[in-house]
């Protein structure tokens, strides 16, 4: 990384941003001048842009929640692998000619919220229209209005009393409380609780029947309408039918903004870039006609932004190698290690006293994982997909880098499931022996499904040990570049050669005999050396002790190595389950059944298969990494590389680079 310091005119200062932004290079910091006091230096200032920002971030909300609208208006037909496709590419002409258009834009979005607000009271009118229908209902058959009080000479009594009533029963118990008041009743409908009732009686004696009526617990209905209820309930249906035609009617007028969805989203992310573009703007310290702009980009690029820049702006610029300690990270390799550089993101960047461990990681992953799956059908399965998907799809930065990574894993896969014989488990000797009456089988270098399960248990544990001593001596490495080289002789190269020295014994005792005294001497020596040197930062006796107590690490070498007996359970695993299905596609025999269960079963059954440990060989085979191998000289740490960019949610300039 290198340290950008650039001073340019201040009238230069959004055309300048503006290109740093579209070349996305630039970690622009936010630290001031003056790192000691955290402020601008005399004659500096910084422009408040918070109305600039605040406005555009208004304007971005406004038109997300039109797109939000349309969204549920028009959604977008997605297909089964849409989470694949990257962000819609465009030109940057196009991208700047958003300026232009973003009032027509959130002229759009406004009608868009004010018809959605308006479908919205609208079906909340019709919910009160219909519980007014629901309660004017049981006065359906009343011929006169609710709010009939009488004629000239009678007092009318519309309303309801408790309880379920007939005529009979309802006159009956009026007659016992006011027999001497001349009355007539009807019963309008019978709910459940109550009884809807239309009375009438000679004016003079109202008094008695209201005190009567008010005995059974008689209340007014709630509406007060001067047409009949039967008539009130023919314009409620009406005024529903007519609001509904309004609703659909907004509809249609959101509707025909969806094709307009792509132009909305170009404009919000223009805002969006406008909006960071004027954030960063408030960060720089500026005099009246200067501006000054502080950053991190990667060494090998700063002749190509200094050109660049020259070529439109009249500037100054200085660049120093950066600090490592306080500089960003960003990981750079090559074809064939870069996807693995997502694994060593998940786990943490690399400090300054790290190295990137991504081309050692890259090399044990993409064997471990074909190891674990170890099935040439699987492996093309990946290397085919994942080809298919970036082809298709163009996906973006990040998933393009984790296909890769498949596609590498699957490529390894296939090659030991060729090693193997296998391919999609025995399918080949099963299918041709069920049908053909003769097995079929692919040749096979290793067969762990038939007898060879402890030579794969073998190569399983040497590849751990390499992987082990790789580490070990990466270590070492470490060590001596940030100049602790008795730490990295003794602190590593001592447990290297003691590992060394045991597995040479080792094979001495099994293989070559003559090898046996020789790791002896090289265990025994390196043994020493650690017992020596290991306690060196305690003192007295405490060295000799902490020395010994030293060697009980070997018991973490052993657990390391055994881990690496997973590579075997996971490859039989994998070649098991492949099996059985194979063997339960075959169980209906060869006839035209015996096709159909095949059919059925081999699919269903291998990409359960698939699924299932290709997850486990990919979880496992980063368990391997991070415990086995990071954990002997990797220790992370750094801050991640965040350029100045053009951060969007919809669209992508061509120009954009990509790995």
């Amino acid at each position: 990384m290198a340290l950008v310091e650039l001073f340019a005119l201040q009238k230069d200062q959004k055309a300048i941003l503006e290109q740093l932004q579209r070349w996305g290079v630039l970690d622009i910091e936010t630290a001031t001048l003056d790192e000691e006091t955290n402020a601008c230096p005399e004659g500096f200032s910084r422009r408040d842009t918070g109305l600039q920002v605040a406005d555009f971030e208004q304007k971005v909300r406004t038109l997300e929640q039109a797109l939000s609208i349309l969204n549920e208006f028009a959604p977008v037909k997605k297909g089964l692998l849409a989470s694949f496709s990257g962000r819609r590419e465009i030109s940057e002409e196009a991208f700047s000619g958003a300026e232009g258009q973003v009032t027509e834009h959130l002229d759009m979005a406004a009608e868009i919220i004010h018809q959605n607000r308006f479908i919205a009271e609208t079906k909340a009118e019709i919910v009160r229209i219909q519980t007014a229908i629901v309660q004017m209902e049981p006065w359906r058959a009343l011929d006169v209005p609710l709010d009939f009080s009488g004629t000239a000479s009678t007092k009318a009594f519309i309303g309801t009393v408790q309880g379920q009533w007939n005529e009979e029963t309802l006159l009956s118990a009026l007659a016992e409380r006011v027999p001497q008041v001349d009355l007539t009743a009807e019963i309008i409908s019978v709910g459940r609780e109550q009884t809807c009732i239309f009375a009438l009686c000679p004016n003079s004696q109202t008094e008695d029947l209201t005190a009567a009526l008010r005995s059974l617990g008689f209340a007014r209905p709630t509406q007060n309408a001067a047409k009949t209820p039967g008539e009130e309930i023919a314009w409620y249906k009406k005024r529903i039918e007519s609001l509904e035609s309004d609703i659909e009617a907004s509809k249609q007028k959101v509707l025909s903004f969806a094709k307009a969805r792509p132009a909305l989203e170009l404009t919000i992310d223009f805002l969006l870039a406008s909006a960071e573009k004027y954030r960063t703007m408030g960060t720089l310290p500026q005099t009246r006609h200067t501006i000054f702009i502080r950053g991190y980009l990667p060494e090998r690029q700063v002749p190509l932004l200094k050109k660049r820049l020259s070529e439109k702006f009249d500037i100054s610029l200085e660049s120093t190698p950066a600090d490592e300690s306080l500089a960003p990270v960003k990981l750079s390799n090559n074809a064939f290690h870069y996807p693995a550089e997502t694994i060593t993101e998940m786990y943490a960047l690399p400090s300054a006293q790290d190295i990137d461990p991504t081309p050692i990681t890259s090399f044990f992953y993409y064997l471990f994982f074909g190891i674990m799956l170890a099935d040439a059908g699987y492996g093309l399965l990946l290397v085919f997909g994942s080809w298919f998907l970036i082809k298709k799809f163009k996906p973006e930065p990040a998933m393009r880098r984790n296909l890769l990574l498949f596609l590498y894993c699957g490529v390894s896969t296939t090659i030991w499931g060729l090693l193997f014989g296998s391919f999609f488990g025995d399918a080949i000797a099963v299918i041709s022996e069920n049908f053909f009456g003769k097995a079929i089988r692919l040749p096979a270098i290793l067969d762990p499904m038939n007898g060879d399960a402890v030579q794969f248990l073998i190569l399983s544990i040497l590849l751990g040990f390499v992987q082990v001593i790789v580490g070990l001596c990466t270590k070492m490495y470490v060590l001596w570049r940030n100049g602790d080289k008795f730490a990295a002789l003794c602190d590593a190269g001592l447990w290297v050669t003691t590992l060394l020295g045991i597995a040479v014994f080792a094979l001495g005792m099994v293989a070559v005999p003559a090898l046996k005294q020789f790791g002896a001497i090289l265990a025994v020596v390196s043994v020493v050396g650690l017992i020596l040197t290991q306690g060196r930062h305690s003192k007295g006796i405490m060295k000799l002790i902490s020395g010994i107590g030293s060697l009980y690490d070997i018991t973490g070498y052993v657990s390391d190595l055994l881990s690496f007996s997973r590579l075997m359970a996971l490859g039989l695993t994998s070649a098991a389950m492949g099996s059985v299905f194979n063997l339960l596609g075959t169980m209906a025999g060869k006839g035209v059944a015996g096709i159909l269960v095949l059919l059925l079963i081999f699919p269903v059954g291998h990409a359960i298969n698939f699924g299932l440990n290709a997850l486990g060989a990919y979880v496992h085979t980063l368990r391997l990494q991070y415990v086995e191998l990071f954990s002997k000289f990797y220790e992370g740490g750094g801050r991640v590389f965040r350029p100045f960019a053009f951060h969007s949610k919809y669209v992508r300039i061509k120009e954009e680079n990509q790995k």
